[in-house]
Order: C-alpha cells, then structure tokens, then sequence
C-alpha cells in the first residue's frame, strides 16, 4: 500500500548537488507517486521562496526551514519563529565574531555582511548570499524570522550562540550551519502536518541524506536514507537506496512498488 504522504529533502535528495534541477526519472517517480494518491510534500532548510520549480510537477505542500513552517495549497499547516531577544542575540555575536548571520523570514532574507563560506552555502538552493544595508537588517530582525544560516564551523556555534536561550544548529555542510528555535526539526514539523491531514506517523514515508533530516527518517512510518547520506543517517533508516546521483528517490519508489 501506498503511503498516504511522502516528505523529501531537496539538496542531496531529490537534486544532486551539482545539478541544476531535478533529474527527469526523478520527477516522473515523483508525478507517478502523486498519481497514485499519495501526497508529496518537500522537507528542507529552504525558505518557501527557494523552493524548486518542476515544470509539469506540483507538489502538495512543503516543510521549510526545516520544520519551523509548513503550509499546503490552503495556507499554513505550522509555524514557529525565533524568539526575537536570540535573535538581536546572534545578531550581536556575529558582529562581535566577524561571522555573518542570513535571517530569512516567510517572504524575504538578508544577511549583515559577506563572507564566502555562506555564499557557497546558499549557491546550493541557487540564491546567493544577499547582503542588506543596516537598516534594513534592523527591519528584517523586527520580522517573523523562522532559520537563521551562519558560516560557522561546528567549534564556533557556542560562541555565535551564547547567551541566547531558545535555539539550536542543524548542520549538514562543515562550513556553515541553519539555526532553528529548539523544539523545530523537521520530524516535528512532519507531526504536525500529519496531525492537520488526522493521519498517523505510520502513514507517512520520507526521503534524506544529511544530519537535519536524521529526525524525519527515524519518525516517519518508512525512513529511506539516501545511498550518499553519512553512516548515521544510514543507521536512523529502513531502507537505503542507492545515490542522489543515481536517481536513488526513483529507485526506491519503484522498489517498494510505490509507482
């Protein structure tokens, strides 16, 4: 039987790094998956408006932000933003580290200054690092921001992270991280699209490769890891299927007779 929705990770999952797009095999398995009656709802640390856009696919819905917000074609299913006292907090650290902070909201983002490690980081959803003026940095921080992505290492997410009280790293790249209010990951989110739609877990599948989607994997009724996730994605998962590269979401649908 069909799952009644499928999540998926976009970079490294449905999109090969080096890839502009979906792979036409991938996007066939997908258009085939909601054919059959599934729902089919991408699961990343995009914003809404970095989303791919797949000629002749739709998809019902998306988890952004890595679970901090969540919507389907009637409007949101969640939302979660930062606490605005950590936000002005990472705000202050950056500044005083010399490591810029991107804030992204529901419609827009900016960051306080470049640096390259997060301009590679955001070359991934094919958006660059876009730098704003102070004051409209100091308007971004007064919106509802629901990730913060820093170009930090893993050894200076304390300091960027000091004295604020409600946030967390996921971090699936070494040279730069996405920060989320505690209690947001993207299993979370899934729980609560699941609840709207008055499905149970074990209704759901879900596809990943990288450490914010370890989470999702292991929550979803069939947790499918990709053929190029980490060892420890691999171990949250039911089945591992073959590389991004080697359309491995494709392979997967078709093994488990899903299309």
């Amino acid at each position: 039987m069909n799952p009644k929705i499928a999540f998926f990770d976009i970079d490294g999952t449905l999109i090969d790094f080096d890839a502009p797009s979906l792979s036409p095999a991938v996007a066939d398995a997908l258009r085939r998956l909601r054919a059959g009656g599934t729902k089919v709802f991408l699961a990343s640390g995009r914003p809404p408006y970095l989303l791919p856009k797949v000629k002749g696919l739709a998809f019902d819905g998306a988890l952004c932000f890595n679970g901090a917000y969540g919507f389907d074609r009637k409007g949101p299913l969640c939302s979660a933003p930062i606490a605005k006292t950590d936000i002005r907090r990472m705000a202050e650290n950056s500044e005083r580290m010399g490591v810029p902070v991107l804030l992204a909201g529901a419609k827009t983002m900016g960051s306080n200054f470049y640096q390259k490690n997060l301009e590679t980081y955001m070359s991934f959803a094919g958006h660059p690092n876009h730098v704003v003026d102070r004051e409209t940095f100091q308007h971004l921080m007064a919106d509802d921001i629901y990730q913060v992505m820093a170009g930090t290492w893993a050894d200076q997410d304390a300091a960027l992270l000091a004295g604020t009280a409600g946030v967390q790293p996921l971090r699936w790249w070494d040279w730069a991280c996405d920060i989320v209010g505690k209690g947001s990951d993207k299993a979370v989110g899934a729980e609560k699209v699941l609840a709207a739609y008055g499905l149970p877990r074990e209704a759901c599948a879900a596809f990943g490769d990288g450490g914010n989607d370890k989470s999702l994997i292991a929550f979803a009724g069939i947790g499918i890891a990709m053929g190029n996730a980490t060892d420890d994605v691999k171990a949250c998962a039911d089945y591992v299927t073959t590389p991004c590269s080697e359309d491995g979401v494709a392979a997967a649908l078709s093994h488990f007779g899903w299309i």
